[in-house]
């Protein structure tokens, strides 16, 4: 045969069949048009796909940037960054036409996860979870005549799209909105409220109350007010203090009670009181003494507060 199912192509490559078609649309590979569908599969030239296969097996193992900024909750670009700067080691590849691309060995990875590796209380950037061009957000609820359900996710070159649950694959935006007529179940914008301190709660992709308790806060708090982080096991959800609506909601505060890792959640006439473990303080001190805590915090990547913390846990603990 001169060509390879679109199934066939992934698993040659080592991608997703989602991977494959953009592969496509970047010109990569070429696919055999099929006006008349008289395949139940897409199809790609032969031709292309084992000239990747033969540049693969070739080039160094290890991970691509976009896996490693998606492990450590990093832009692509911040990765990018980082190995033109050095902090992240990285081999050059072949990848395309006159481009290249890198590859990070599992060794630097593990060097890079030490010193870029978000902290759980590190502060969340909003364009991890909120996608301004789509006015979307991560994990959120869309449905149609067609799909019941579908989550807006990010595949693993971070590109933005949905998954089908029912389904099981992985479809990109455009496709979701234009093939199969998907919308939102409800909108995820609400008025800011003032930082004045986070809650943090740690939930595995397996809890159950996961999906719930995502659908609730961005109709009831928005983006403005959450923050969602990924992590290969785990999503990591911030919540800013204060007090909202909470009622006909199918889970209890107390569901959510293993998952909290700082601060507390309670209920008070069908209110939602979010109060962060830390209060805001002021201690004046010698600006000579400041200038010293602020680059001793800078040398170990972390903020001043932190440091502060750190130090005086020691004399008080």
């Amino acid at each position: 045969m001169e060509w390879y199912t679109q199934k066939e192509a992934a698993e040659l490559l080592g991608v997703t069949k989602a991977t494959v078609y953009h592969y496509a649309k970047q010109g990569k590979i070429k696919k055999i048009p099929d006006p008349h569908r008289i395949y139940k599969e897409v199809r790609y030239e032969k031709k292309e796909i084992d000239e990747l296969v033969s540049m693969r097996v070739q080039q160094p193992t290890g991970m691509r940037p976009s896996e490693v900024a998606k492990l450590l909750g990093l832009s692509v670009q911040s990765i990018l960054k980082y190995i033109q700067n050095g902090t992240i080691r990285a081999e050059e590849v072949p990848f395309g036409d006159e481009r290249i691309s890198y590859i990070i060995t599992d060794e630097a990875f593990e060097e890079a996860k030490k010193i870029l590796q978000p902290g759980v209380f590190d502060r969340i950037r909003k364009g991890e979870y909120f996608n301004s061009v789509y006015d979307v957000a991560l994990f959120q609820h869309f449905h149609s005549p067609l799909v019941q359900t579908a989550r807006v996710t990010k595949n693993e070159s971070l590109d933005w799209g949905f998954s089908l649950p029912l389904s099981q694959k992985w479809i990109p935006y455009e496709e979701g909105i234009q093939e199969y007529k998907l919308k939102p179940v409800y909108q995820i914008h609400q008025n800011s409220i003032p930082a004045q301190g986070y809650v943090y709660l740690q939930i595995p992709y397996t809890a159950d109350i996961l999906y719930p308790f995502i659908d609730y806060l961005y109709q009831v708090w928005g983006v403005e007010n959450i923050g969602i982080r990924e992590h290969q096991s785990s999503i990591l959800i911030t919540l800013k203090t204060g007090e909202m609506e909470f009622v006909n909601v199918p889970f209890t505060v107390n569901d959510l009670q293993p998952f909290i890792k700082e601060g507390t959640l309670e209920i008070s006439e069908n209110l939602l009181i979010v109060r962060s473990a830390y209060k805001k303080t002021n201690l004046e001190l010698p600006i000579k003494m400041l200038d010293t805590i602020k680059q001793l915090a800078d040398n170990e990547k972390i903020t001043m507060s932190q440091w502060v913390e750190r130090e005086l846990s020691k004399i008080i603990d």
